[in-house]
């Protein structure tokens, strides 16, 4: 498997394919690791959900959510009570602005990382084109055998950038809904806890 998968890389041009191979390993680990993040948060939702009304109510809460914004808020709502209406807005909005850029982090990396193995790609295609074109300067055009691999190159080089890039798109896809889905949570949790 390991042979198949270094003569492919060879085959491919070398360099370039390992830069597309590194592009890969870059999207999915930023991926894995914002997926990791959002359950976290997700789970620490629930446990905030769970503790928020006796934080109302001035009950000291002991254990942590395991999200720092969310225990943090949970302190402050303690301190604040349930009518103060202006010390609440203020300590919700200080959650929000501590929490969704946060949730937000990463995905302007993996989006420029996901750009650039298509651009990759590209360049692997345009010097596969120049060895072609080199060869048939040198050798005409009558030897199919020797072309052939400056197209292989050119070829392997785009579906190579293609093949990362596309499942890359659908990735983050799923992450920024996820992420979206969350924040909307945060935003109608200060409408429903907002004193009347």
């Amino acid at each position: 498997m390991l042979t198949i998968f270094f003569d492919f890389m060879r085959r491919g041009g070398g360099v370039i394919m390992w830069l597309i191979f590194c592009c890969g390993v870059v999207i999915w680990t930023i991926g894995f690791e914002r997926l990791r993040f959002l359950r976290t948060v997700e789970r620490a939702h629930g446990r905030f959900t769970e503790r928020v009304d006796g934080a109302l109510a001035g009950q000291r809460q002991k254990d942590a959510t395991g999200f720092g914004p969310f225990d943090d808020l949970l302190r402050d709502l303690q301190a604040c009570g349930p009518c103060d209406r202006y010390r609440f807005s203020i300590v919700y909005r200080q959650f929000l602005i501590c929490s969704v850029p946060e949730a937000n982090r990463r995905f302007s990396s993996m989006t420029a990382w996901i750009s650039i193995a298509p651009l990759l790609g590209l360049l692997g295609t345009v010097m596969g084109m120049i060895a072609t074109f080199d060869v048939i300067t040198t050798f005409g055009i009558g030897n199919p055998n020797l072309t052939a691999e400056g197209i292989s190159v050119a070829l392997l080089t785009t579906q190579a950038g293609l093949t990362v890039a596309f499942p890359g798109v659908l990735f983050q896809n799923y992450l920024l809904n996820r992420k979206n889905r969350l924040v909307v949570r945060f935003i109608a949790d200060g409408e429903r806890l907002a004193p009347a």
